[in-house]
């Protein structure tokens, strides 16, 4: 459910935390820089803190950033099996103008043979985001499937941890916020774009990793779609 009005509010889990440090840790010299330093960033509580929750408290989060003129939106989090209602909010967010980008999940396998991409990610009207390690390879958990439509790093990323703390995490909930992140530097350095017109130039101009199946288009690129 959402959490109005936690002052101070409180992740209680630390996974958020981390995920908003990889969007926009600010570039002050301290610990790590995010990949959007500059960007606004809105917390929306539909977890608890175990990391669990329901569709339904995760599309009352999607109804508060339609409703409060939100840009993108970061979900790192997903299950197995579809909701009516979360399609519903993920479609309806994408009709209004957001872009909405979520992890793809980690329940791949080594080889990646089967179809194992995650709830909300499988939506058309989201990118789903798979994770690579340091040498670009897919890593070993991020899920498979026709759905992956992007890449970015998701293997030992360091990022903000709740108690002025720093820590690395694996999984496609830390790949997915590079790609939110970037989706903001594009945006505000071409803020004529339409979220469908970005998510296109997004794709068009990841770097290919090769199988589309594992890596989507490829690994996200800031600089090329900015200059593109």
């Amino acid at each position: 459910m959402l959490c109005f009005g936690d002052s101070p509010y409180n992740d209680g889990n630390g996974h958020g935390t981390h995920v908003a440090g990889t969007v926009a840790a600010l570039d002050n010299n301290l610990g790590v820089v995010g990949v959007a330093p500059d960007a606004e960033v809105y917390a929306v509580k539909v977890l608890d803190s175990s990391g669990s929750g329901s569709y339904a408290g995760i599309a009352e989060g999607i109804e508060w950033a339609i409703n409060n003129d939100m840009n993108v939106i970061n979900m790192s989090l997903g299950g197995s099996v579809s909701s009516d209602v979360l399609k519903e909010f993920v479609d309806l967010a994408y009709q209004e103008g957001i872009l909405v980008v979520a992890a793809a999940g980690n329940s791949g396998t080594w080889l990646g043979w089967f179809d194992t991409v995650g709830y909300p990610a499988k939506y058309e009207s989201a990118m789903a985001v798979a994770a690579i390690d340091q040498s670009n390879n897919r890593a070993s958990f991020s899920s498979a499937g026709n759905a992956v439509e992007i890449s970015a790093p998701g293997v030992g990323v360091l990022s903000t941890v709740p108690g002025n703390s720093y820590d690395s995490y694996d999984g496609t909930s830390m790949a997915s916020p590079h790609v939110a992140g970037v989706a903001a530097q594009v945006w505000a350095a071409k803020p004529n774009l339409t979220n469908v017109e970005l998510r296109e130039l997004l794709n068009n101009t990841a770097e290919n990793l090769g199988s589309s199946f594992h890596y989507g288009n490829g690994l996200v690129q800031s600089f090329e779609a900015i200059s593109y």
